[in-house]
């Protein structure tokens, strides 16, 4: 879908009140840049916390990734407790 589409159909069903800093929608991203639904590239250096620090995809963070999947997606902590917070901690 097109990014004039998108915003259209980003204008019927989003609140107003969620605010964009850009008009541009993300389609992949590897390491430092991200592409949009527009075929361009971008130098990204504000979409994301983590994006910051690791960059897009990269290797470690996706074989991460699996191997948690392979045990649970999420739990909250406060109520089902899991060893990683604890560690992390």
């Amino acid at each position: 879908m097109s990014a004039t589409l998108l915003t259209d159909r980003k204008n019927a069903a989003i609140s107003r009140g969620v605010g964009m800093t850009t008009q541009i929608y993300a389609d992949r991203a590897e390491n430092a840049e991200i592409c949009d639904k527009e075929g361009r590239r971008y130098i990204d250096f504000a979409t994301g916390i983590a994006v910051l620090n690791t960059g897009h995809r990269h290797p470690r963070v996706i074989a991460a990734v699996k191997e948690q999947l392979d045990h649970f997606t999420h739990t909250c902590h406060q109520v089902v407790p899991y060893e990683n917070y604890v560690s992390l901690g």
